[in-house]
């Protein structure tokens, strides 16, 4: 038996391919976590504040302190129209359009202990107050377009953490204190850094036991319908900012310096990749299909179909490439490809190519390599028969 080896590759990334951006040290990094390979910079130095959900647009503030976003496919940054300071935890919405941050201000006794949550519109020159937190410590995330924070439990009295809808005095006039709208409460301990997912049905959050604070310990989700708990999706004591992939199947999340995905319905963790404070865009990149059986006849008539399921327009190459001994046993001299194919889509969809060759009986292995701005190979074995 030898060994033949067929290639196909979308030349160019689709913006909406699935993606987790985080802070990687001084930078910001992406990877595609359902294609793997190695996780591509977006940019050196910056304060990541977080991706579209169509996982299409990043954004970081950047060294000078301004706020700007930028393709993740590559492409010149943007500023956003903002000249004040962006200071902690800076979080941008899933539509790109609202941003949030907290600071340390005035806890009303002359000190600054307490917790401020700002909103920016992109657009609007000035910031809205939010949220406000006394001698306490929240976390704010995003519910589609809706700012929501975690608040502290209070054990004096007995009332659980709890994660609520945040909103200006404008938007709810005569509303008494920062939790606008409870959501869930969870009364086991803290509650931190809440994310919801894109049908607007659930949010992930931190859960610390036995602490007022939610920073560090497992990951849980809870359901809006009821308020309540519906399953913690991790046990550790370190784990934090989670955040759901699109489809909701999947949650993403910092352990001990790594990104970490969990599958909900088996349970399998993966790390990704060093880094904290994930965010997950753009709809999961489809399995590649190959044959797995492909006869020498159904290869001479040029039927020796390859599919590549793209989420946009895509151009696919795709060769068949045999190893040396083949090369020899075959008499092509130092010609290894037998095979090549090309195609293209202009919208998204399956292209179809078709290999055309003349040669006969070999153990065939797939490589199918994705051309994303990162060096990713999937192989899989076929037999040319």
């Amino acid at each position: 038996m030898a060994t033949a080896v067929a290639a196909l590759a979308p030349a160019a990334a689709t913006a909406s391919a699935s993606t987790i951006a985080y802070q990687c040290g001084e930078g910001v990094c992406a990877v595609d976590p359902d294609a793997g390979g190695q996780p591509r910079q977006l940019t050196a130095d910056g304060r990541f504040a977080g991706l579209t959900r169509d996982g299409a647009t990043a954004s970081w503030v950047d060294p000078s302190g301004a706020l700007v976003q930028a393709p993740v496919a590559g492409g010149a940054t943007r500023p956003v129209p903002y000249s004040g300071q962006v200071v902690n935890q800076p979080s941008m919405s899933p539509d790109g359009q609202r941003y949030l941050w907290w600071y340390p201000g005035p806890d009303g006794f002359g000190g600054l202990n307490a917790v401020w949550v700002n909103r920016l519109t992109v657009g609007q020159a000035e910031v809205e107050g939010v949220s406000f937190c006394g001698f306490c410590v929240t976390s704010h995330g995003w519910l589609g377009s809706t700012a929501i924070a975690a608040f502290p439990r209070d054990t004096s009295d007995g009332e659980p953490s709890k994660v609520c809808r945040l909103a200006s005095n404008a938007e709810e006039p005569g509303v008494s204190g920062s939790c606008v709208q409870t959501l869930v409460t969870d009364a086991r301990g803290g509650i931190g850094f809440p994310s919801g997912n894109a049908a607007g049905t659930e949010i992930v959050a931190v859960l610390t036991p036995d602490e007022d604070t939610g920073v560090r310990g497992r990951i849980v989700r809870f359901s809006l319908a009821t308020g309540a708990a519906i399953a913690d999706v991790t046990g550790g004591t370190g784990d934090t900012t989670p955040t759901f992939s699109t489809e909701g199947d999947r949650v993403a999340f910092e352990r001990d310096g790594q990104i970490v995905v969990k599958d909900l319905a088996s349970g399998a963790e993966r790390t990704i990749a060093p880094g904290v404070y994930p965010f997950w865009g753009g709809a999961r990149t489809p399995a590649l299909r190959v044959p797995e059986t492909v006869s020498a006849r159904a290869l001479k008539r040029g039927r020796a179909a390859f599919r590549v399921d793209c989420a946009a327009a895509c151009r696919v190459r795709a060769s068949l490439r045999v190893g040396r001994a083949t090369a020899r046993r075959l008499r092509l001299g130092g010609r290894r490809t037998i095979a090549t194919a090309s195609g293209s889509r202009e919208r998204a969809g399956t292209a179809k190519l078709k290999l055309k060759g003349k040669r006969g009986k070999v153990q065939a292995r797939v490589t199918v390599t994705l051309a994303d701005g990162s060096a990713t190979t999937l192989k899989k074995r076929i037999s040319l028969r």
